[in-house]
């Protein structure tokens, strides 16, 4: 996940800085202050981190219900730990799945650069026709 952040922060820190920014300018309003620059660090992190993206993707569920609880418990966040621990294993499973495709994706290349592209036919030259 450390990798992901450092994705996040080379790729969108303005934005992660404007909404930290933000949010602690703004104490009890930032929900409704800071939702545009909230969707713009999104936006960014859909765009540029792939990872981001695909956590997103998989684990939109547990994301909404991990908002869902926290906007329930404003008052006392830790009723919510059990779905950030959802929220986590499922952000970890995809990263796992990332890393896994990306190895298979490096093996795949090295052998193809050490062992040659094996499509189209092969040509071999016929040295008793002087060919």
């Amino acid at each position: 996940m450390d990798q992901t952040l450092d994705e996040v922060n080379k790729h969108c820190g303005e934005q992660v800085q404007a909404y930290a920014q933000c949010v602690d300018q703004h104490g009890e309003t930032w929900k409704t202050d800071c939702a545009t620059l909230r969707q713009a660090l999104t936006r960014c992190t859909d765009e540029n981190v792939t990872l981001m993206k695909m956590v997103r993707m998989s684990c939109q569920p547990v994301i909404d219900r991990y908002q869902e609880c926290l906007n329930k418990n404003q008052k006392d966040p830790s009723v919510c730990i059990d779905t950030l621990r959802d929220l986590y294993e499922c952000t970890e499973g995809v990263g796992q799945m990332m890393e896994k495709m990306n190895a298979l994706k490096a093996k795949h290349q090295s052998q193809m650069v050490a062992g040659g592209s094996t499509s189209g036919p092969s040509v071999v030259k016929d040295s008793s026709q002087g060919i």
